[in-house]
Formats: structure tokens, C-alpha cells, sequence
């Protein structure tokens, strides 16, 4: 793969496939967790992953080069369990928040980690809850990663010293 952006994605699906086993489901976002008007259950396997990339700012180098920096969007979707009202016995109370441990073990996972040598280590700068009408639980984790993209670089000729001479 060429693309800088393919291979932080597959680089981080095996990442929390190795990290997170408790995550099952881990894909492209493309749209899976909207809400529609049939109210159909989204296409995916409980607890999901979907991954996407957004605000990434360009800054030139000189040479064709660019810096690279922006936002690894990671959203973790779980199905209802159960209530986790304090008058809820335990057990399901449990059952209730266990994406919060889901959760902490994706960001330990990911926190500091560099999806390979040519890409710097993610950083996490929000967490957020979707407000949703429908019983699906969605957290929102992102992460900052920069990188720098040499794929336009222009490559520098030489000429041979006996051309320069015979020139002069």
C-alpha cells in the first residue's frame, strides 16, 4: 500500500485486534452507526470499531514534501445490555458499563503507540459520547498523529563531472 492513510488504518486494526481482543467488530467508518428511519440494526458485530481520519492539515517542506497532522477518529459501538440504575442488582449493572473497561483497555492500547517507523505516535485529545435516540452506546475517542509525505518529492538529478567539464 502507497497511501499513508491505508496503512495507519491496517496498522491499527491489528493493533486492537492483538490489544483488544473484547473489540469484534473493526472497519472503516462509512456511515455503520447512523441512525435511520427504519430503525434497523446497524451492520456490524457488537463491540465495533470504526475507524476514519479527519482534519488533517498540510504544511509544505520545500521539494515537494508535506508535514502531515491530524485526527484518528475511533468510534466504539456497543449494543444495550441491561440498566445500570443504582437500583439495578449488580451483576447487570456490570454487564451495563462494561464498555468503560472496553474502553480504557483501547486507549492503553492506543496512547503512545506509532502504527510504524515512518508515522509519529498517537496522542489522545477527546473523548466524547454520542447523544443518540436509539439504545446504541457510541464513544467517540481521537487521537492526534502526525507524519511527513515524501510519495510527491522531487528526485534530484546529477550530472556527471565530465559533463559539467566539457559544458564550461
Amino acid at each position: 500500500m502507497n497511501s499513508p492513510f491505508a496503512n495507519i488504518f491496517t496498522a491499527l486494526q491489528q493493533q486492537v485486534q492483538a490489544q483488544v481482543p473484547d473489540i469484534i467488530y473493526i472497519d472503516q467508518d462509512l456511515g455503520q452507526l447512523r441512525t435511520d428511519k427504519t430503525n434497523t440494526r446497524p451492520p456490524v458485530q457488537w463491540p465495533c470499531l470504526l475507524i476514519d481520519f479527519e482534519d488533517f492539515n498540510f504544511a509544505d517542506m520545500g521539494n515537494l514534501v508535506q508535514s502531515a497532522d491530524g485526527t484518528v477518529v475511533l468510534q466504539l459501538g456497543f449494543a444495550p445490555y441491561s440498566s445500570s440504575a443504582a437500583t439495578t442488582p449488580t451483576t447487570y449493572v456490570q454487564k451495563a458499563i462494561v464498555y468503560y473497561d472496553v474502553e480504557w483497555a483501547l486507549h492503553k492500547a492506543m496512547q503512545g503507540w506509532a502504527p510504524g517507523t515512518s508515522y509519529g505516535s498517537l496522542t489522545r485529545i477527546a473523548t466524547v459520547t454520542q447523544k443518540r435516540t436509539d439504545t446504541i452506546r457510541v464513544r467517540e475517542l481521537r487521537y492526534r498523529i502526525a507524519f511527513q509525505d515524501y510519495s510527491t518529492k522531487v528526485a534530484l538529478q546529477t550530472v556527471p563531472a565530465t559533463l559539467v567539464t566539457q559544458m564550461e
